[in-house]
């Protein structure tokens, strides 16, 4: 027996846990190979994709009680916001519940088995639960530090807070009404005004939590950048029910317009179901980071 050289699975693992702490330290706690069952009761009735309620068997139970989850991120209360599975063996990542890995690696069915079954107990506790790669935790670009997993988490807790708000209700006053005054508008007026209050808390809910989202508006503002135009591509490549692709053109009239694709998976998972929202934004950024680049070059 001896002691082992570090405490993560690898070197890899090891430098995305110090990035997640650097990014997001300040705002919240993030722990590293917690035990599962100290996230979740798996021993409560769950709720499947389809809405069907199911319990985990003994053995499964067995199996969760021995293992643990890479990365918990929670609020500064220690209360689990996100966690996320680095497999730097695979390159896999979740969709829904399901586990895929990278075309060139080949399949473990006995992994495979055992990711699913994590999910299944996530998805079924409404939780957002993340398998992700290597490539998730690199910088988006060569000058941008932030990651793909830094958008994903953002999102989180973007969402998280706009569901909140959404939920305490609509405040007339906040729109210079009172509830009488308000209650006598018309249908289509008091439409318009909570369509824009479900906007302005969308919008807020992501400047507040997402850096991407930060950074975008940062780089819109340094650039001068004037608007944008979002394609939404199917080249034929990859599934479109598993993967989003954006490209977008940033327009810039002193430093010239410049364009971005992305593709990321559709984690399908609570929190984050669709990942259009996280690829728009970062296809801004790329495009954003080369008017940048332009711009510091001229200068």
């Amino acid at each position: 027996m001896g002691v082992q050289g570090i405490v993560f699975g690898s070197k890899e693992e090891r430098r995305y846990f110090y990035k997640l702490q650097k990014t997001w330290g300040k705002k919240l706690n993030i722990y590293h190979n917690i035990p599962f069952l100290n996230v979740f009761t798996a021993r409560v009735e769950l709720i499947d994709e389809s809405g069907n309620i199911f319990k985990i068997s003994e053995d499964e139970f067995d199996k969760l009680k021995k293992t643990s989850i890479d990365f918990v991120v929670c609020d500064k209360k220690d209360k689990p916001i996100v966690c996320i599975e680095f497999d730097g063996l695979l390159q896999g990542f979740n969709f829904g519940t399901n586990y895929i890995i990278s075309e060139d690696k080949t399949e473990r069915k006995g992994r495979k088995e055992f990711f699913k079954l994590k999910l299944r107990v996530a998805h079924g506790s409404l939780f957002p639960y993340f398998i992700l790669g290597s490539e998730q935790f690199k910088g988006i670009s060569g000058s941008v530090y932030l990651t793909i997993a830094d958008a994903i988490i953002g999102e989180v807790l973007s969402t998280q807070e706009h569901i909140k708000r959404i939920n305490s209700g609509f405040i007339p006053a906040e729109f210079g009404y009172t509830e009488e005054e308000f209650e006598n508008l018309d249908e289509e007026k008091k439409r318009v005004i909570i369509e824009d209050w479900c906007l302005n808390i969308e919008i807020e809910a992501d400047y507040n939590n997402n850096p991407i989202f930060q950074k975008v508006a940062e780089l819109m503002k340094e650039t001068k950048s004037s608007g944008y135009r979002i394609t939404f591509l199917n080249e034929n490549e990859r599934d479109s029910k598993i993967w989003t692709w954006v490209e977008c053109e940033i327009e810039n009239l002193k430093h010239g317009n410049a364009s971005a694709k992305i593709y990321l998976p559709n984690f399908n998972t609570p929190s984050c179901y669709f990942t259009t929202h996280i690829a728009i934004e970062i296809a801004q950024l790329l495009a954003l980071s080369q008017i940048k680049e332009r711009k510091n070059h001229h200068q």
